[in-house]
């Protein structure tokens, strides 16, 4: 009778063990992310702000991509510094997001027309920082304006590469950001580069 409760208590602590190592794979943080292989240089006026029916603001040489992200996970997963650079230099490139954008513009539609009366309503971040809700995929259209201001003239000089990278926070010891700096470096990351040499012959 012993020998059986032993063994039977050894079966209970097997299978609490057991569980217990389902639930923890079950709530790993773990996301899969998809980008766009391509960044498409987009017409001059294709991308714009939509209030009613008004067309009140073109960003001008835009580039865009897509990324498609999906959280299997049973809770939400929050993601932060999504941003695009310039990885020359690591300084930061114009993201087109509701937070980015003009005072007063925060709600217009951001549309890009595709030509032949062709335009689709682009679902751009609300910041640089957000959520992957549980059980759902989650689609950005990624927009980047190369903004032709004495600002950022020294930045385009330089510019050949397009990149673009965001975070969870998950820690991590091997495998992290190159381009990160302080606390950011510990982090997950993922991230992408997009070729656009002699954008400015083709922009002329």
């Amino acid at each position: 009778m012993n020998f059986f409760i032993d063994h039977w208590e050894a079966i209970i602590a097997s299978l609490s063990f057991l569980m217990s190592v389902y639930t923890l794979w079950k709530n790993r943080t773990k996301i899969d992310v998809q980008w766009n292989r391509d960044i498409e240089e987009a017409d001059i006026d294709s991308v714009y702000c939509l209030k009613g029916t008004e067309n009140i603001g073109s960003y001008n040489f835009a580039y865009i991509t897509h990324v498609d992200v999906i959280n299997p996970s049973p809770h939400h997963i929050g993601y932060f510094d999504l941003r695009a650079f310039n990885p020359k230099t690591n300084h930061n490139l114009y993201l087109l997001t509701r937070k980015s954008m003009t005072f007063g513009l925060e709600e217009a539609t951001v549309v890009h027309s595709v030509g032949k009366g062709q335009r689709y309503r682009m679902s751009i971040p609300n910041s640089n920082s957000g959520m992957f809700e549980a059980n759902s995929i989650t689609k950005l259209d990624i927009v980047v304006v190369l903004k032709n201001s004495e600002n950022f003239r020294e930045e385009l000089e330089s510019l050949n590469t397009i990149a673009i990278s965001f975070r969870i926070a998950k820690y991590v010891i091997s495998n992290r950001d190159p381009f990160a700096k302080g606390i950011f470096r510990h982090y997950w990351y993922r991230g992408i580069k997009y070729d656009i040499s002699g954008w400015r012959k083709r922009r002329i």
